[in-house]
């Protein structure tokens, strides 16, 4: 878990150097964030459709023809007056790869929901409550087998609701603490619901845990032509594992070659002890089509 600790810390340090900036830089989602002090219901959003590609022939050195293309969408829709504030944030991705010798398998898949609602205390704190939902759309396999899924739409499916405190220094960031939170684990399969997988009592389709939750989110303009899109959410139990934190980091880059063409860098760093004892993580660099509005 040190590990976690240090890529949490070199995060946060790096937000506040940036919340330190004055200087205001040019494009799509500085706009954005410069408007996020009017009031009432703002929308922004970015689709991207991205590609890849490997053709060998003949190719001495080995390896294996490959075609990969992934879909993301992430749009939010946020109002604000001089004392309320609501966050909503919808995250869709789905990605597959096709090679000569596996054929089409998934690559990515997530669905996520996201909604914080608060009242202004001060300048920059608020009391708030936040939702949020997260699960897949198809059932994912252990290849080469296809015959048995180990996860599919709500198996898991994970519910968080939480009370707290949201803290905002300026537009581009936003914090959210919450000493009381309860989770809610969802394995509505029933073969993987018999085995108890993903934390549930073998048997059950439900599992709840009362702890604490921290949600940190950065949306801004880098450059000219690069956004950034970062979200760390953390959990940890009030039980025995106590400090056995849940960690899911999502980061999105993307780089403004022309009107529409984009190249772009999408990872996820996953630490879920009831899905696997080991660090995930997922990377995905792509060429395709973006547009934002």
């Amino acid at each position: 878990m040190k590990k976690f600790f240090l890529l949490f810390a070199i995060f946060f340090i790096w937000m506040g150097a940036q919340a330190q900036e004055s200087k205001k830089v040019a494009g799509d989602l500085t706009s954005y964030a410069k408007e996020d002090t009017t009031r009432g219901w703002k929308h922004f959003g970015i689709t991207s459709l991205s590609f890849g590609q490997t053709s060998l022939q003949n190719w001495a050195a080995g390896g294996d023809n490959t075609v990969s293309g992934e879909f993301v969408f992430n749009t939010s829709l946020n109002y604000l007056d001089d004392k309320f504030f609501w966050d909503n944030n919808l995250l869709l991705e789905y990605g597959l790869l096709y090679s000569s010798t596996s054929d089409w398998q998934k690559a990515s898949d997530k669905l996520s929901l996201t909604s914080i609602g608060g009242r202004k205390i001060s300048k920059t704190w608020s009391v708030s409550a936040l939702l949020k939902f997260y699960t897949q759309l198809t059932n994912g396999y252990n290849y080469p087998d296809r015959d048995h899924y180990i996860s599919s739409f709500m198996a898991p499916g994970y519910l968080d609701i939480a009370l707290g405190f949201t803290y905002k220094p300026n537009p581009k960031y936003s914090l959210f603490l919450s000493p009381v939170s309860e989770r809610a684990i969802f394995v509505v399969s029933d073969s993987l619901s018999n085995i108890g997988a993903f934390g549930v009592d073998a048997g059950k389709k439900t599992k709840f845990e009362t702890g604490a939750y921290l949600l940190a989110n950065t949306t801004q303009a880098l450059s000219s032509n690069l956004s950034l899109i970062s979200t760390v959410d953390l959990f940890t139990p009030y039980t025995k594992d106590f400090g056995n934190i849940d960690v899911n980091w999502d980061l999105l880059l993307n780089y403004k070659i022309n009107k529409l063409l984009t190249a772009s860098l999408n990872t996820t760093l996953r630490y879920y002890d009831k899905e696997i004892k080991r660090v995930q993580f997922k990377e995905i660099v792509g060429l395709g089509l973006t547009y934002q509005f």
